[in-house]
């Protein structure tokens, strides 16, 4: 899967969210009022669905969330297939 880097304003969306909540359910109406200082419902919105179809964060249902920890989704999502990239071409070159 070829994915984006996320957007300055989706990481510190994601870190608003976890000094809030921590690893806690929360809906999709306590994210906006947390969020609606400094994002749009709009962008708010968009962005956590972004981070859930990348796996940042898992809906549990239809309006609540649940944040996965970021550690997890760097080594996983982000490390891993970067680093095999690193492999394939150190072997291409050698």
């Amino acid at each position: 899967m070829n994915m984006r880097w996320l957007k300055k304003r989706e990481v510190i969306i994601y870190f608003l969210l976890f000094k809030k909540f921590r690893y806690e359910k929360f809906n999709i109406a306590d994210a906006f009022s947390v969020l609606g200082p400094y994002f749009s419902k709009k962008v708010t919105y968009n962005s956590i669905s972004y981070m859930t179809k990348i796996g940042l964060i898992t809906k549990l249902s239809n309006v609540e969330y649940r944040l996965n920890p970021f550690d997890d989704f760097v080594l996983s999502f982000l490390a891993k297939p970067y680093l095999e990239r690193r492999v394939t071409l150190r072997r291409r070159i050698q």
